[in-house]
Formats: C-alpha cells, sequence, structure tokens
C-alpha cells in the first residue's frame, strides 16, 4: 500500500469516528429538587393574638436607702464582739462592748466630787445663816461674810461641774454598748477584741450595717422617656375613677439581676430628682423593691449588684411577632420570604415595617406588612430567592430562651 493510500484511509476512518460520535446524544442531567425550608405562621388562624408592652431597659445600681458606718464614741479597748459577720440583725442590736472600767471610776471619782461640794454647800449656807445677823450687828465684819457668799457661790458651781461630770461618765458607759441603729446586714468586723479604738479618726469605724428590706435601683432616665412617663401618669390620671381620686399614682417597674430568666422582680419609682443634668439631658429615678427572704433565708437582691430595669411604657397590646433571623434588609427596606400554598409553593417577597425594639425570646414585632396567618420562611431563609419553588416543612416560630444571649 502506497503512502498515498495509507494517508487517505486513515482519513476516512477519523471522519468516520466523528461522525457517530457527533451523531450520539448526550446523557439528560437529573432535575434539582426543590429547595427545602421550614415555614410557620406568625399569628395562627383560630389562635388568639400574642400580647406585648412596649417598654425601655436602664442599668442601675441596687443600693440601700440607709447604710450605717458604726464607729465608736469613746477610746477604748474592745472587750468582746457580739454579732456573726453577714448576718442579718435587728435594730438595736448589740455589736460591740467596749471596756467601761476607766469610765466606771470617772463616775466614781465626779461622784465624789458632788458629795464633797454639797457638803461644802451646806456649811457656807449655814456660816450665812450664822454671820448675816452678826454681820448687822457689826459684831462681824462685811469682809467675813463676803467670803462666806463667796464659797457659797464656789459650791454651787462646782456642784453643777461634778454633776456635768457624772452625765459625761454615765453617757461614756452607755457608750461602750455599741448597738445598731438600724436593721440591716452586717458587715466585716474592722477591729478584733482587745484592740484599741479611738474615738474619731479613721480607726474609730468598726462595721457597717446596710438595710436590705425594701431594696432600692437607681437610674438615669433621658428626658424624652420622663416626659412619657409623665404623658402616661396624666393618662392613668384621666382613667382613675372618681373616688380613687387624689391617690398617688406610681410607675411600675421590674428588675433582673445577671443570670437570671425574664424580669422577676417588680416594684415602683418611688423618687424622681427635682431638675434634669443639663451635660447628659437625663433625670436620676430611684424605684423601690420589696426584697423578701427565700427559702434558704437569704434575700434575693444584694446591695452593690447591678441591675437591669424595664419601665413600661403602656398595656400589653395584640402584635404580630416573627423571628429576627427571618426579616432581611434590602437597603432601608425590612422584608420576609413567604411561602404561597395556593400558588405551588412559590415564594415571595413581602415588605414589612418592623419594630426596633427586639424582644427577649428573639422575635421581633410587624407592625405593617403581614397579616398573621402568612407562612413565613424561618430555616433556609438565606437560599431561597422570590420566584422560585420550595419543598416546605412546617414548623413553630423560632425562639430563644428568655435570658440567653
Amino acid at each position: 500500500m502506497s503512502a498515498t493510500t495509507a494517508c487517505v484511509r486513515g482519513t476516512f476512518l477519523l471522519g468516520l469516528a466523528i461522525g457517530i460520535i457527533g451523531c450520539s446524544r448526550p446523557t439528560p442531567l437529573a432535575p434539582t429538587p426543590p429547595l427545602e425550608v421550614v415555614i410557620s405562621q406568625p399569628h395562627p388562624s383560630g389562635t388568639p393574638p400574642e400580647k406585648i408592652a412596649d417598654w425601655d431597659t436602664y442599668t442601675g445600681t441596687i443600693e440601700s436607702k440607709d447604710s450605717v458606718k458604726v464607729r465608736s464614741r469613746v477610746r477604748g479597748h474592745i472587750k468582746s464582739i457580739n454579732f456573726t459577720e453577714g448576718d442579718e440583725i435587728s435594730a438595736g442590736t448589740e455589736l460591740f462592748q467596749i471596756d467601761s472600767d476607766p469610765f466606771q471610776a470617772d463616775l466614781k471619782q465626779a461622784q465624789g466630787q458632788l458629795a464633797t461640794w454639797e457638803a461644802k454647800l451646806k456649811l457656807s449656807e449655814e456660816k450665812i445663816a450664822f454671820y448675816k445677823p452678826l454681820a448687822d450687828k457689826g459684831s462681824v465684819s462685811k469682809e467675813e461674810l463676803l467670803k462666806v457668799l463667796s464659797d457659797k457661790g464656789e459650791a454651787i458651781g462646782s456642784i453643777d461641774a461634778a454633776k456635768g461630770k457624772i452625765l459625761e461618765s454615765e453617757l461614756n458607759i452607755g457608750y461602750c454598748k455599741i448597738t445598731s441603729p438600724i436593721a440591716g446586714r452586717v458587715g466585716e468586723a474592722l477591729l478584733s477584741k482587745g484592740d484599741l479604738v479611738n474615738a474619731s479618726g479613721a480607726d474609730s469605724l468598726l462595721t457597717t450595717v446596710v438595710a436590705v428590706d425594701p431594696i432600692y435601683v437607681t437610674f438615669n432616665v433621658n428626658e424624652r422617656a420622663y416626659q412619657g412617663y409623665l404623658k402616661l401618669l396624666r393618662e392613668k390620671d384621666k382613667k382613675t375613677p372618681a373616688e380613687a381620686k387624689g391617690v398617688k399614682l406610681k410607675i411600675p417597674v421590674e428588675l433582673a439581676v445577671a443570670g437570671e430568666d425574664n424580669f422577676p422582680y417588680t416594684g415602683y419609682v418611688d423618687f424622681v430628682d427635682n431638675r434634669v443634668d443639663p451635660a447628659t439631658s437625663s433625670i436620676k429615678v430611684r424605684a423601690k423593691f420589696d426584697n423578701p427572704k427565700g427559702p434558704d433565708g437569704r434575700r434575693a437582691l444584694t446591695v452593690g449588684l447591678f441591675a437591669r430595669i424595664r419601665v413600661t411604657l403602656a398595656d400589653p397590646t395584640p402584635a404580630i411577632l416573627v423571628a429576627d433571623r427571618a426579616i432581611l434588609t434590602d437597603q432601608s427596606i425590612k422584608y420576609v420570604l413567604v411561602v404561597n400554598k395556593e400558588k405551588n409553593n412559590v415564594v415571595e417577597r413581602v415588605d414589612i415595617k418592623a419594630s426596633d425594639r427586639l424582644q427577649e425570646d428573639g422575635r421581633r414585632a410587624v407592625e405593617s406588612g403581614l397579616k398573621g396567618d402568612e407562612w413565613v420562611i424561618v430555616e433556609g431563609v438565606n437560599r431561597a430567592r422570590p420566584g422560585v419553588t420550595v419543598n416546605p416543612t412546617e414548623g413553630k416560630m423560632p425562639r430563644r430562651p428568655v435570658g440567653s444571649k
């Protein structure tokens, strides 16, 4: 076979192979299954609407209205300490006993001086009664009479001084017994038995006592919110029955400390400062809370803890609540993706107006745009797109546990 014939045959076979390959049909791809999503209704038909309250939250510090620094009013050695640190005590409880022996000695000395000067007074009065008639007759000089009168004045003055010294000694003896002027929780004993305590200065402080029931929280409220609270009170006053007029209306507040779910403690505003701070445009507000003992005998709220305060602005109203993670943003527009079951589970976009306030369970109120019975995509929302068909699974509106971050 010549080289030319071999070349022609090779070209023919190559063309035939290409023709055969070109005539074969490609294997069709399997259809992509619809995206699986979870859908939920914010307000299913036939169920009562949920109600939420509008509120403001503040951070404050738990304080005691009454806090006493227990100091010694006399100088002396501590004879005994009569309390257990950290215990809750009643008013008048004896805390310390100072050695009173030096003051007992001062008392006896003053009493002795009083007796001495009372005797001298009696003697001078007898001398005056004896000398005066003689002085009138000239038998006794006026100088002698004046001397007796002077002795009487000295005795009267010294008696008053002795009585004052007795009173001072009795007071000092009383001050040796140091008691708590208020009921509350007693702190650490800053000195020990046998220590010398002074009547003034830093080393006169023995311990502290803070009142624990009721308890107070102080926080700052901005000017706008303060005006809103006043408006709320005025509206409540209009609704107050005539027979209840004149009763002071109170703004209710709720309190929670770190690690607590929800706001378990309720109280009311009992004090508002008399001026707005121009530097911060805020006003100081104080709320009062009962602090009862628990089953273990301990108080729930402790002075010094940081607290969250929630002030309710109005009565609870019905609301449509959607999980915050289901709400998307297109520039400044908020929207949700819903599944239209009547159109073969097609995804549709619905623009909404959502509240700026996020509920503690992770849901947000929708103020307009939804009726509540729409099937909102709550899982898979980031993969869904308007116009596509999805495979939905019905579920409950997601919530996070209250108190979690």
